[in-house]
C-alpha cells in the first residue's frame, strides 16, 4: 500500500490535516470526477440515459453486496441511515408490551425511531455503559422474551467503542428478536460479514468511512425476513415490474420480492455513482489490509495520549480515539482554524483516522492540542 500516491488522490489532503472521517471523509478525485461527468452530461448534453442509470444502480447493489457479504437481493438505496432505521421500526408488527434494547451511547438516530414506539406500548431499555463500554452482560440481562428488537450501533459515534454483533446476535436467537445495527462508524474501516456476525437489518450511510457523498443511504435486511416485512411506504421502484410503469390507475400491486420493495421512486445517480467508484478503491485496497492500517494509527493515538475513552483493545475499537479534553469545543475551534480537522465529542477530542493518514497528520494533532493547553 502507497500512502504517498494514495494521498495525492485525495485533493483536501493538500489544504488541510483532516482527521474526521466519524464527521465526513474528503472524496477521492476518481470519485469528484465520476460524478461531475454523470451532471455535465446531464447539464451539457440533456443526458437522460435512463438504462445505463438503471444498470449502474444494480452494478453499485452488487458492489455494496459483495463488500458486505450479503446478496444482491438484501441491499436497498434509501436517503441516509435514519431512514433505514426507521424503516425498520416500521416495518415489524409491533404489539403492546414488546421491547426495544439499545443503548445510551447511542447517536440520535439509533435512538428516536424506538422512542417513537412507546405510543404503541413498545418498552425501550438501554443498556447503560461502563465506562464507555458495553458490557455483554449487561446486554444479556436487558434482553428477555419480550424483546423483538436489539438495536446497537457496530462502533460508537462518541468514543468509537466497536460492540461485538457476533455474540449479541447469538443472544437474540435465544430470545428470537431481530439484530439491527447502525454500522456508519464501522463500514469501511473495519470488515463488515453480515452471514458472519448474524446482522437481521442494517442501515448506514456512505458519506463518512466509505468515502462516498451525502445523500446515499443503504439498508440490508436478510434474505429470510423481505417476504413477511412490509415497507412502511410504496412508490413505483417498490414494484416487482417497476420498469413497466406506464399504467395510469394501476390497480393489481406485485411489489419485488427483493430489498428493493423498500426503494420508493427516482434515485441521485450521479451520487450514487460516486460511492461507485469509492468502493471500488476501497475494494481494491481490500478490507483487511485497511483495517490493519486504521487500527495501527489509532494505536498510535492511544500510545500518545493519558486520557482516552476508547478501548484500547483493538478488537474493541476501529477508526475513532476520543482524547478526554476539558475546554474540547473550543480546542477543536482553535484547531480548525489551523487547518486540523477533528471533532469536539463527549467532553473530549474526537480523532478518527483513515488508512491514508499517517502518523505526521497525528504529531500534528497533538502538538496542536499541546499547545491550547499552554495558552
Amino acid at each position: 500500500m502507497n500512502i504517498s500516491k494514495i494521498r495525492d488522490r485525495i485533493p483536501a489532503l493538500r489544504t488541510c490535516t483532516h482527521l474526521d472521517c466519524a464527521a465526513v471523509s474528503p472524496f477521492f478525485q476518481d470519485t469528484i470526477t465520476e460524478m461531475e461527468t454523470f451532471l455535465h452530461k446531464r447539464a451539457e448534453e440533456a443526458c437522460f440515459d435512463y438504462n445505463s442509470w438503471l444498470e449502474m444502480l444494480e452494478e453499485s447493489r452488487d458492489m455494496v453486496a459483495r463488500f458486505v457479504n450479503a446478496s444482491s437481493d438484501e441491499i436497498a438505496f434509501m436517503l441516509n441511515t435514519t431512514e433505514g432505521l426507521n424503516t425498520v421500526a416500521h416495518m415489524i408488527p409491533w404489539k403492546k408490551g414488546d421491547s426495544v434494547v439499545t443503548s445510551d451511547l447511542e447517536f440520535p438516530s439509533n435512538s428516536l425511531p424506538w422512542f417513537n414506539l412507546q405510543n404503541k406500548g413498545v418498552v425501550v431499555r438501554q443498556v447503560q455503559n461502563v465506562k464507555g463500554e458495553l458490557l455483554m452482560e449487561d446486554i444479556e440481562k436487558a434482553i428477555d422474551d419480550t424483546t423483538r428488537l436489539v438495536s446497537l450501533s457496530f462502533v460508537q459515534f462518541g468514543n468509537g467503542f466497536r460492540c461485538d454483533l457476533k455474540e449479541v446476535s447469538s443472544l437474540c436467537k435465544e430470545h428470537d428478536s431481530f439484530l439491527c445495527s447502525d454500522i456508519i462508524q464501522g463500514l469501511g474501516a473495519v470488515p463488515v460479514d453480515v452471514q458472519e456476525m448474524g446482522i437481521d437489518f442494517f442501515a448506514t450511510a456512505s458519506y463518512k468511512w466509505l468515502m462516498g457523498p451525502l445523500g446515499v443511504g443503504l439498508f440490508f435486511i436478510k434474505k429470510e425476513y423481505l417476504e413477511e416485512m412490509d415497507p412502511p411506504y410504496l412508490g413505483w421502484f417498490s414494484l416487482k415490474d417497476y420498469e413497466n410503469f406506464n399504467r395510469p390507475g394501476l390497480r393489481e400491486v406485485e411489489l419485488s420480492d427483493t430489498a428493493r420493495k423498500f426503494e420508493t421512486g427516482g434515485k441521485s445517480f450521479a451520487l450514487i455513482g460516486g460511492l461507485r467508484k469509492s468502493l471500488e478503491i476501497l475494494s481494491e485496497i481490500g478490507a483487511k489490509a485497511i483495517e490493519k492500517r486504521v487500527l495501527d494509527l489509532s494505536q498510535y493515538i492511544i500510545d500518545s495520549c493519558d486520557d482516552v475513552q476508547t478501548p484500547s483493545d483493538r478488537k474493541r475499537r476501529a477508526g475513532i480515539v476520543n482524547i478526554r479534553l476539558p475546554g474540547s469545543e473550543k480546542v477543536a475551534e482553535v484547531l480548525r482554524k489551523q487547518n486540523i480537522i477533528c471533532s469536539a465529542r463527549m467532553n473530549g477530542i474526537r480523532v478518527s483516522t483513515h488508512f491514508w493518514n499517517t502518523g505526521e497528520d497525528i504529531d500534528k494533532l497533538l502538538h496542536g492540542i499541546k499547545a491550547c493547553r499552554e495558552s
